[in-house]
């Protein structure tokens, strides 16, 4: 475990890489500073709280009064809102793809990027409680006391322990088409800056456009499927895993088809059930469970990122806040991966000098 002084170490490390990279456009007349906004955003990205609770709290870290039981909004974090509101989503997009490229530039300097590496791609949804016209609203399943939802799609490097997000991106509508294009778009901005080995998505992807769409792209795939009636019928009875070829096909305009190898593992909690999967692999029978448990691996990744709602009661109360909720996504994700690099910089660091002490503690003996 990292000591206090260290992680602090790490984290102002990491803000040197992406602060300046922010512009908040603040008129000199303005009552907070950038400085205030950044505290701010860095306490609601690890500490998961609210904008609200987050500003109150920067306050009385500063010796500022506050009054902790005001349900009025707070200054400062309303200051924040309100500049968050206002930006335009392409800026937001530039500047944090811009703090991306900054990273891997470093990481690349330092010799830290492995070779390849296997990438997540999901889907997230952010609960609505506002006008179904606000844009980038999309209408959904209903949950939660609503059927609108904010929709976006993540790609991320998945390692043990790791949450690294490469990239972020809203969806306009919930088709198999905006999905397609999602993919492509998230993939090659993933390819700009790692050697892609494996790409494991979701069943929000199982879509015969959609995995056809990864064909051309030169990447091993895993999509979790929703099983078919001919899925099922490949399992004998008794049987453990099944690994077979099966064609995916649309019979209805537009048709598609796309041919993959289907396999299924028991399910690790519920007896006599079975999850399934479709892949480009070559895959082996007894190769079927290694890759599920890989396949497993994503959900760490996956449960933190939807997890990260934390603009979620000024949702309801505005009528448009999808700035604040990019800006929230991409500033909680950018921040996480420029710590991780940081972190793993002194964890190297730190293994060196170790195995150097050995070495030079063997040659005594």
């Amino acid at each position: 475990m990292l000591e206090t002084t260290e992680a602090k170490q790490v984290c102002r490390a990491a803000s040197t890489v992406m602060y300046p990279a922010l512009d908040f456009d603040i008129k000199p007349c303005g009552s907070y500073t950038r400085e205030d906004f950044l505290n701010v955003l860095s306490r609601v990205a690890f500490e998961q709280e609210f904008a609200n609770t987050a500003g109150k709290t920067c306050q009385l870290d500063r010796g500022e009064p506050v009054d902790v039981t005001s349900t009025a909004r707070n200054g400062l974090a309303k200051s924040l809102l309100y500049h968050l509101r206002n930006m335009e989503m392409d800026a937001i997009d530039d500047q944090f793809d811009g703090v991306r490229d900054d990273l891997f530039e470093i990481l690349r300097k330092q010799r830290l990027l492995p070779e390849c590496v296997d990438v997540a791609i999901d889907l997230h949804q952010w609960r609505f409680y506002g006008d179904a016209d606000t844009d980038h609203v999309l209408i959904t399943y209903p949950d939660k006391g609503t059927n609108r939802t904010y929709c976006f799609a993540t790609i991320c490097i998945v390692a043990p322990g790791t949450r690294f997000t490469l990239d972020v991106l809203a969806l306009e509508a919930n088709g198999f088409r905006e999905k397609r294009e999602a993919v492509r778009s998230l993939l090659e901005t993933a390819q700009e800056c790692v050697a892609v080995r494996h790409v494991y998505l979701d069943r929000g992807f199982y879509q015969v456009h959609v995995v056809a769409e990864l064909e051309p792209l030169g990447v091993d795939y895993i999509v979790r499927a929703r099983p078919s009636k001919g899925m099922k019928a490949r399992l004998s009875a008794g049987a453990e895993t099944v690994v077979d070829e099966y064609l995916m096909q649309r019979k209805r305009k537009p048709t598609a088809s796309v041919a993959v190898t289907v396999f299924a593992v028991p399910h690790r909690s519920t007896e006599d059930e079975h999850v399934w999967f479709v892949t480009n692999l070559d895959l082996e029978p007894e190769a079927a469970r290694a890759y599920a448990a890989a396949f497993r691996r994503r959900w760490g990744i996956e449960t933190p990122t939807a997890r990260s709602v934390i603009f979620s009661r000024e949702r309801r109360r505005r009528r448009s806040r999808c700035g604040c909720s990019t800006s929230c996504s991409r500033f909680r994700c950018t921040i996480c991966g420029s710590s991780q690099m940081c972190l793993s910089q002194l964890v190297l660091s730190r293994r060196n000098h170790q195995s150097r002490h050995v070495s030079s503690g063997n040659s005594l003996l």
